[in-house]
């Protein structure tokens, strides 16, 4: 073994280490770091690593994977319900600023082909940055949040397309139409393929998988199936992305989705790695010196031009000036698509290294200044917009301080959607005091301009939640569907001192736990409606209305506990919604002659043991508890048992094998 090599990895290694961490503590992207990483390492610098096939490679196998995970995430009917943002402002951005960047590249002497590849690199935005920061600023739920993840998301996927088109775009221009026909047949006879694969071939491979309850072959058949898509794609000289999207779309609708994302994740994210690692090595220190001037007109038109692009997109779709603007300087930089774009262009020849240097040097720039740009977006569109800001009582926190100055044990409701509307009439009818906030411009004005007493604010922000006087206000109810941002009010309002009681709104199942731990009241959507469905039948059938009242009250005060276990669907994808609200499941499990069970008790056979409850045993026309049940099981027994569907599983092993 040639040990220089070891002693070159463990510097590489150390340094992207060193690098990542400092990125980290910097509250930057972890990419900054790899890029940084490869430009030390790389032959511009000290010349650890040299660029070679076996480095491509595994860099390619990067962007394989991320492209994998990427159609695992796709969602068709996410796609279509989110049209607007997706497909209206998403592609107006995209075609848009592709076109006019792309004009300027050629009055500036590019040809077609590098005017094209240069534009929609620059066209792209940083996923990773964006969603982080805006995670990190509590702003995915808001306006200019919403409008940037579905601008990212269409970014994301008109990636895949593009990276098909430059093999193709390549080629001799004279066959390019004849070229793009073939290419387009060859994706279509791609498609069929794998969609016939994985309607009839990878559920059951999948469902054979699972049942040996091997996590590593689990693992490995995912790793498979991506590759052996990527290989398909290949084969039909097309980009290895491509198939490998193609079959993550096709995973991404099965049950073992969120499994396989799981397991490819720590791989996908270390080949990620050394792909922008590669891209460092690639560029070349000396362009900031030798082409600055091209540098920072490259810079100017990620900045500046693009967001000064992107603000009429939004614009057309009837969003307010300052979310224009707010989500424009959020977006106003290049990313990681742009960079595997400009490097992939230049491998296969169609743009060269005087044009691929400076570009590369202006998006990893201006990634190192997008979380900046980011945390100053707000007061920066509000400066831009002053002149077209909202007037009146929704503008500004002083102005809602000034209209709730007079309010006293009053509810503060965040959320004006149904529920929110809802609770707001309700309250007001028996004489109490409500404010509500939304983030909805449109119907905040409706409302407000109706008398309703509504503001236009952020309850994830702190000087909103004082404006409103939450510190004299009687209770706070959160009726907002998104979970994470219903705990960060719950943490903001604890942390300015407001002590009332606190009803939270649960939607799904899941979220309950969570929101249990942040010692508030929490309203379980799903399964007060259950309830409040039975009390309105018992009224109709009679049943006095004390006694229904008496009956649902005591199912509130045991938490629900005979709502939360049901029989879940047997089509896939229902069950594991069903199983992500509600884990805990009934199953019935009919003992038959041969079975172990027949002629054992149920203390002979330890079901608590496995973690499940027999709930019931129905012999003939009798129904026994299981915790009363003292007798051997005879065949033709029906046992009902609830537990988790990994226990479950294991309790009619026992019961029908004796395993």
């Amino acid at each position: 073994m040639d040990h220089s090599i070891l002693i070159n990895w463990c510097v590489i290694l150390a340094a992207a280490t060193g690098l990542v961490a400092l990125f980290q503590w910097l509250r930057l992207s972890p990419i900054l770091g790899y890029l940084a990483t490869g430009l030390l390492v790389g032959p511009s610098a000290i010349g650890v690593l040299e660029d070679g096939p076996s480095l491509r490679f595994l860099a390619e196998l990067g962007v394989v994977l991320l492209m994998f995970t990427i159609g695992l995430e796709f969602s068709l009917s996410r796609f279509l319900s989110a049209k607007q943002l997706v497909l209206g402002i998403g592609g107006g951005q995209m075609i848009m600023t592709s076109l006019i960047l792309g004009g300027l590249a050629a009055w500036l002497g590019a040809t077609f082909v590098e005017a094209f590849v240069l534009a929609v690199a620059l066209a792209m935005s940083s996923t990773a940055i964006v969603l982080k920061q805006l995670g990190e600023q509590n702003e995915l739920a808001s306006p200019h949040g919403r409008i940037s993840a579905g601008v990212l998301l269409f970014q994301d996927i008109a990636a895949v397309p593009i990276l098909v088109c430059l093999p193709v775009l390549a080629a001799d221009s004279v066959q390019l139409g004849p070229a793009l026909g073939i290419a387009l047949l060859k994706v279509v006879l791609v498609f069929v393929g794998l969609v016939i694969a994985g309607r009839y071939l990878l559920p059951q491979v999948l469902n054979g998988v699972a049942k040996a309850r091997s996590l590593e072959l689990f693992m490995l058949t995912a790793l498979l199936m991506a590759f052996i898509a990527a290989a398909i794609s290949h084969l039909a000289g097309l980009s290895p992305t491509l198939g490998a999207f193609m079959a993550g779309t096709l995973l991404g609708e099965t049950r073992f989705k969120h499994q396989i994302e799981a397991d490819i994740r720590p791989f996908r994210d270390l080949m990620l790695g050394i792909f922008f690692l590669s891209i460092g090595m690639q560029l070349d220190p000396s362009v900031f010196v030798s082409r600055f001037d091209v540098i920072l007109l490259i810079l100017m038109g990620l900045l500046f031009v693009k967001a000064l692009i992107f603000v009429p997109v939004v614009l057309a779709f009837k969003h307010r000036a300052e979310e224009a603007w707010h989500s424009a300087i959020t977006l106003a930089h290049g990313g990681e698509f742009g960079l595997l774009l400009a490097s992939s262009a230049l491998a296969i020849g169609l743009l060269e290294a005087s044009l691929v240097q400076p570009a590369l040097a202006a998006i990893i720039v201006s990634m190192l200044l997008a979380p900046l740009m980011m945390r100053i977006s707000a007061p920066l569109a509000k400066f831009i917009n002053k002149k077209n800001c909202v007037k009146g009582p929704l503008s500004t926190e002083a102005e809602i301080a000034r209209y709730s100055e007079n309010l006293q044990e009053h509810v503060v409701v965040c959320g004006y959607g149904r529920l929110g509307q809802n609770v707001n009439q309700i309250l007001q009818a028996e004489g109490i005091n409500v404010l509500a906030l939304d983030l909805d411009p449109e119907k905040v004005h409706e409302a407000f301009a109706a008398g309703e007493p509504v503001m236009y604010g952020n309850a994830t922000h702190p000087g909103i939640l004082r404006a409103v006087g939450l510190e004299r206000a009687k209770a706070l109810a959160i009726t907002l569907s998104d979970t994470l941002t219903a705990k960060r009010v719950i943490t903001l309002a604890k942390s300015i001192g407001f002590n009332g009681p606190i009803l939270v709104r649960s939607p799904r199942g899941r979220d309950e736990e969570g929101l249990s731990e942040e010692n508030v009241a929490v309203f379980p959507e799903g399964l007060e409606t259950s309830l409040s469905f039975a009390g309105q039948l018992m009224i109709m059938l009679e049943v006095p209305a004390s006694k229904v009242e008496k009956h649902l009250n005591q199912i509130r005060a045991e938490d629900y506990a005979v709502l939360r276990q049901f029989f879940h669907a047997s089509v896939a994808h229902r069950a594991e919604r069903q199983q992500l609200d509600y884990p805990t499941l009934l199953r019935s499990v009919i003992i038959h002659a041969e079975h172990h069970a027949a002629g054992k008790t149920l203390e002979e056979l330890q079901m608590p043991v496995l973690g499940v409850e027999v709930v019931d045993v129905r012999r003939g026309a009798i129904t026994v508890p299981g915790r009363l049940l003292d007798s051997k099981l005879k065949d033709g027994d029906v046992v009902v048992l609830s537990g988790q569907q990994d226990l479950l599983d294991a309790a009619m092993a026992r019961l029908i094998e004796g395993s």
